[in-house]
């Protein structure tokens, strides 16, 4: 089965860069192997071509397959006779062996995994072949598009009859192992690293590049700015972010043009007064609602923009002014556009316009071959945008060899080739983004669901209520994808009713959950505060103690003061008299002492064991009082 051998083979890819080697060395392996078993002669980059996609299901381009075959005969045994080679000695066996069985053992537990899931969606697979296929399908959508420099945009075969229900059912697939299955998700992970390697091959002389993009801005479109703010969820915030911080450890800059800023904030305030609105739309609001962002929250954000994309590592950079002598024909530009991408909007197509020329001012008077050398280009998720400029600019020299335009997975792919083992979690990043996009439901599907549920709701079939429901909720886009697989073909009643159940049944649930949570909560609160409580308790306890001992010492040392005074006083009166003047004051102060206390017990009963505890009492009051004052208690606690 060829397509299980392409995804064996991108397998056994990734084994090599674990290995640290060059990614031009990917392919020698493969080469010597075909050499060894079929000792083709004489032998061409046509035949070596052709086992590569029998033996080993890679589509590799014949002049890829040169520059190869150039380089293995430099230590193998190959002699170039009038334009082709022919064996000379004992080829050295690469011995792949070990290498494609643990290779295929990833492969069985994803495919075998993928078969199963599908049992529980309207696709189930019978075969293992429709399973290798959709997932080849899936694969073959990362990558490289309108870059001269590679042959082709991707290693994987021409999967004929691809169906957009098996990229659909393949995401959620990723999106389950992720989240319950992380063995078999790395296995998964083990072919898309293997085919993002795989693209390295798809370029004869990929290492004459720079490593660095030392010198170059990247400028993202208002889409990508978007998605790096967090706007359209977590999974593509990640990978934009990822994106963002590897080109920055190779040297390059990312920016965005003040157009593409102001659009930005364009963006978000239309955002804003559609949120509450049962006819807003698109994944900024999907996304607001899901996470429970206000229309508040989204002005503030596009008040903020350019302060919270410098946060972001994006610099804020003005949009070049026109120049005659490099500007594009817009009017030309705007056809090619209009044959590519579907606009809703008329001046979002202005941006992008305004984006292009912008690109060729700034590389204005250069020529470059390669893309580490082309001082700027634009980013966008749009392949379809992409496209439209590479086409274009295949008339200019300033665009001819590297676009204008490049989309964000191609820059990601490049960049990620430059070192693999320097970013390891973007590749993961990538194919989660992806997925979840994927499980968005088309512009066209939404909007025959939306006209299936306003005649279902005109026939009385379901009430307004549950229009509104299925209108609003993220919940429901979901489960339309999940039923229909993005398939508009399969949208029928009984699939709004079918969503409609699980909608309901998924809402209902989640009460569930978030009353349990909000018990759970509660209880834990009511824990917390008793133990806080109890603690506070205990402090106040141990700090009690603490003072009422130093108040007692305090009473002891004044009561024994008093004493000791009073027996003076006795002393002088029975007419006993100190040789010493200062005894003489002590006890001349102690009759005065003791004439005070006579009166004072007249008048108020006062006695020697009062005065003790009342002295106690009053000080223990003082030092519980600096306590408070010191540790913040409130002194009614206690």
């Amino acid at each position: 089965m060829a397509f299980t051998e392409t995804l064996t083979s991108l397998a056994m890819l990734k084994v090599h860069v674990d290995q640290g080697k060059d990614y031009l060395d990917y392919l020698r392996p493969f080469i010597l192997q075909i050499l060894v078993d079929h000792r083709p002669d004489p032998i061409t980059d046509a035949v070596v071509r052709d086992h590569l996609r029998t033996q080993f299901g890679l589509e590799i381009p014949e002049r890829a397959v040169q520059v190869m075959l150039k380089r293995i005969a430099r230590n193998q045994p190959l002699t170039r006779e009038t334009g082709v080679y022919r064996i000379t000695g004992e080829l050295k066996n690469p011995g792949i062996g070990p290498e494609k069985a643990n290779a295929s053992r990833h492969i069985q537990a994803v495919v075998s995994g993928l078969m199963e899931f599908s049992k529980s969606t309207s696709k189930p697979m019978e075969t293992e072949e429709a399973a290798v296929r959709a997932l080849c399908g899936f694969l073959a959508e990362f990558n490289i598009p309108c870059l001269r420099a590679y042959l082709r945009g991707t290693a994987i075969p021409t999967v004929e009859g691809k169906q957009p229900s098996d990229i659909v059912l393949v995401s959620e697939y990723v999106l389950r192992l992720q989240k319950t299955d992380p063995e078999r998700f790395s296995s998964f992970l083990v072919m898309v690293q293997g085919h993002m390697l795989a693209n390295a091959l798809l370029c004869p002389d990929l290492q004459s590049a720079p490593r660095s993009y030392q010198g170059v801005v990247f400028y993202f479109d208002t889409p990508l700015l978007v998605q790096r703010l967090g706007l359209e969820g977590e999974p593509k915030k990640a990978s934009c972010e990822s994106l963002v911080n590897l080109l920055h450890k190779l040297g390059g800059t990312v920016a965005a043009f003040g157009h593409s800023r102001e659009e930005l904030s364009r963006v978000l305030r239309s955002a804003a007064g559609f949120l509450e609105s049962p006819t807003g739309r698109g994944p900024i609001i999907a996304e607001a609602r899901a996470k429970g962002t206000t229309k508040s929250d989204l002005l503030l954000l596009a008040g903020q923009a350019d302060d919270l994309l410098r946060e972001a590592g994006i610099d804020a950079r003005e949009t070049p002014p026109y120049e005659d002598s490099f500007q594009i024909d817009e009017a030309v530009f705007e056809k090619v556009l209009d044959d590519e991408v579907s606009y809703l909007n008329a001046r979002a197509k202005e941006y992008d316009i305004n984006s292009v020329r912008s690109i060729y001012v700034l590389r204005a008077k250069t020529t470059p071959l390669s893309l580490e050398r082309c001082r700027a280009a634009l980013v966008t998720s749009n392949s379809g945008f992409a496209q439209a400029a590479y086409s274009y600019g295949q008339s200019y020299g300033e665009t001819r060899e590297v676009s204008s335009v490049i989309t964000d997975f191609s820059l990601a792919n490049m960049a990620w080739l430059k070192a693999p083992l320097g970013a390891p979690n973007l590749p993961t990043t990538e194919v989660i983004a992806f997925s979840y996009a994927a499980l968005r439901p088309s512009r066209e599907l939404l909007g025959k669901f939306m006209g299936e549920i306003d005649k279902l709701e005109k026939q009385g079939k379901i009430s307004a209520r549950d229009h509104q429901l299925l209108r609003s909720s993220s919940i429901a886009q979901e489960e339309l994808v999940r039923l229909t697989l993005g398939d508009e073909a399969a949208l029928t009643d009984e699939t709004v009713t079918e969503t409609l159940r699980r909608v309901t049944i998924d809402i209902k649930k989640e009460e569930n959950q978030k009353l349990t949570a909000e018990r759970s909560a509660h209880r834990q609160t009511q824990e917390a505060l008793a133990l806080e409580r109890d603690e506070k308790r205990k402090v106040r306890e141990r700090l009690f103690w603490r003072c009422e001992r130093g108040a007692g010492r305090f009473a002891w040392t004044v009561s024994i003061l008093f004493v000791v005074l009073l027996l003076c006083g006795f002393t002088a009166g029975l007419g006993l008299r100190p040789r010493t003047p200062i005894l003489g004051w002590v006890f001349s102060g102690g009759s005065l002492f003791v004439l005070a206390t006579t009166i004072f017990s007249r008048l108020f009963g006062f006695n020697v064991k009062d005065m003790h505890q009342k002295v106690k009492d009053h000080f223990l009051t003082w030092l519980l009082k600096r306590q408070e004052t010191e540790m913040g208690l409130v002194l009614d606690e206690w």
